[in-house]
């Protein structure tokens, strides 16, 4: 039987990170906890063929540029850095073709204990 690959994902769930990003002082000088998700699609056919990981995305450099990301900039929404994140990934990893990222804020300032927030992009090589 001939089959057809159509989508190949790699996900990396829960990188946790601390942050100093946020809107108020508070944030910006105690830090805060960011949880990130990622969820990357792209040329990953010769990695299934040939089971080498010269051939895939290495999840524990992708894990790295995320925590570079954190903290190289501070940033005031998690939006942005959202933003920051999915532009390094896709600048590092050239087998990434679409890419969305997740980034929760996990007890943001005049919130009730274990309500978090978050926001998600995807972006892609156009």
């Amino acid at each position: 039987m001939k089959t057809r690959l159509s989508a190949a994902r790699l996900f990396v769930s829960e990188i946790e990170v601390l942050g100093f990003h946020g809107c108020f002082p508070e944030e910006r000088e105690k830090g805060n906890r960011f949880r990130i998700d990622l969820e990357m699609e792209g040329a990953l056919e010769g990695a299934i063929e040939t089971d080498q990981l010269k051939d895939s995305i290495d999840y524990t450099k992708v894990v790295e540029a995320v925590r570079d990301v954190n903290e190289k900039k501070r940033f005031r929404l998690i939006e942005s850095f959202a933003g920051a994140i999915a532009d390094e990934l896709l600048h590092r990893f050239p087998r990434i073709n679409r890419l969305t990222v997740r980034v929760r804020k996990l007890a943001p300032p005049g919130l009730k204990k274990g309500i978090w927030v978050a926001f998600e992009l995807t972006k892609e090589r156009g």
